[in-house]
């Protein structure tokens, strides 16, 4: 990876802040500042394998809390400090979201609205129908309504006898996110605020342009694939598939007969997702203890990823089209993480979304004096943008220095989880798509038996 000496000035560590990505098959770790320039310069980078997650989901603390630790590390050893309050990503099969509406009748209506008024209606956006094991994870403004007639993005300034908010919530299972702050909490981190990850990855390779237009938002992680459509410049619809590459990895594992790692080394190397695009190349497979090397040809792999990658394909098109917004895309899909990074991926996007398509990258996004290319990889682009998320929220207080995370684990405190009201959930329109794809060969079912939106007999 490219290198560069950089000889820089000393960095205010209240101004600085972080941000972590806890994915299925890597864990990221950032800390930067906004330059003089207003740019945000990533400081320190830790990147390291993810033990522990599955699906975007914690089901073993104690090896996530070792990854994040090293991460943390990481990117402390290159920064010279972390900042103790951070910005985590958060996705998985718990997340879904809703469309609520909230609003207030103004005593002084020929006053100009003030931004505190609008800060306070969305604050109020809570009579949400939740599961009792459910909470809200953020609240997205989408619209304004003013005096029941004028719709706007931008109410403030604007007098008015009745406001009212249109807000996209993103709601997550209390037990999921609890096991997230307990594993930020155990290294001696506190947690700012959770960002849908989709949404982080938006914000990292998208422009406004793209957003006013319309857009699709397609990351292909390893345990999920996450779709966050945009219009207007706000975000309209979010969803979360449960399954991502790593379902390529485990086909030609099976089909090879090789260790996982070497599946994924195999895919992320030979791998395209058209298997007429393919060379006819021989592969040669060591053998294992002693046993003769066996040789596919590269075709063959392609017809394994084409298969697999077209229903995630077909998934996210399912998903883009019961959302209302498939004729409002006008930049287009913009395909992103580590799954995107196949070859021939953009053609089989093009070919069966018919939209134009293109890989999205961060690499503008933020600068890396030290290692500059680095971002020019899809696969970090959750992680940029909640770097950008954590600069937006940024307190000159907040942000307070901390030394590497000491090796006495600190103990989580109970948290207490506020009561809500129960209601039946209503099912997810992709439910009855993902169930015909429970049948498939291969498919993990004992994870789709898990799934609570996808009906298993």
């Amino acid at each position: 990876m490219e290198s560069t000496v950089t000889h820089r000035a000393p960095i205010d560590e209240r101004k600085a802040f972080s941000a972590i990505d806890i994915g299925t098959t890597k864990i990221v770790a950032l800390t930067g500042y906004r330059n003089e320039r207003g740019e945000i310069e990533v400081l320190g980078c830790g990147s390291v394998t993810s033990n522990g997650v599955t699906r975007g989901n914690v089901v073993n603390i104690e090896l996530v809390v070792q990854s994040i630790k090293t991460a943390v590390e990481k990117a402390h050893a290159e920064a010279g400090f972390f900042c103790k309050k951070v910005i985590v990503g958060v996705a998985g099969q718990h997340i879904r979201s809703a469309h609520n509406r909230n609003a207030v009748n103004r005593d002084k209506p020929s006053q100009a609205i003030t931004q505190k008024e609008i800060d306070n209606l969305k604050a109020e956006n809570r009579h949400v129908n939740l599961d009792i094991d459910e909470e809200i994870i953020d609240v997205i403004p989408q619209s304004y309504l003013i005096n029941s007639q004028h719709v706007t993005n931008t109410p403030v300034g604007m007098a008015a006898h009745r406001v009212e908010g249109n807000y996209h919530v993103v709601i997550g299972k209390t037990e999921a996110l609890k096991n997230i702050r307990t594993a930020i909490t155990r290294i001696g981190l506190e947690l700012q605020s959770f960002m849908l990850e989709p949404l982080a990855s938006a914000k990292s390779v998208t422009t406004p342009e793209e957003r006013e237009l319309g857009c699709a938002v397609i990351d292909i992680g390893g345990g999920t694939t996450d779709i966050a459509i945009y219009h207007d410049n706000t975000v309209k619809f979010t969803e979360v598939i449960p399954f991502g590459g790593n379902v390529i990895t485990y086909d030609i594992q099976e089909a090879f007969k090789m260790l996982f790692n070497e599946a994924e080394t195999m895919k992320i190397t030979h791998a395209h997702c058209i298997q007429d695009a393919a060379p006819n190349d021989i592969i040669t497979i060591p053998g294992v203890n002693g046993r003769a090397p066996r040789e596919y040809t590269m075709k063959t792999l392609a017809g394994i990823t084409q298969c697999r990658m077209e229903e995630i394909i077909d998934a996210a098109s399912y998903v883009i089209e019961t959302s209302g917004y498939k004729n409002h895309l006008g930049a287009g899909i913009i395909v992103t993480g580590g799954g995107s990074e196949l070859k021939d991926l953009p053609q089989l996007l093009s070919f069966k979304m018919r939209n134009e398509t293109k890989i999205g990258k961060p690499l503008h996004a933020v600068r890396y004096p030290h290692q500059p290319r680095t971002f020019n990889s899809p696969k970090y682009a959750t992680a940029v943008g909640l770097l950008m998320r954590a600069a937006e929220v940024h307190n000159y207080s907040a942000s307070e220095p901390i030394a590497a995370p000491e090796q006495e684990i600190i103990t989580a405190t109970k948290e207490t989880v506020e009561e809500k009201t129960k209601s039946v959930m209503k099912s997810f329109g992709i439910k009855g798509f993902l169930k015909g794809i429970i049948g498939n060969k291969n498919y993990d079912e004992e994870y789709a038996k898990q799934d609570t939106r996808i009906l298993v007999e």
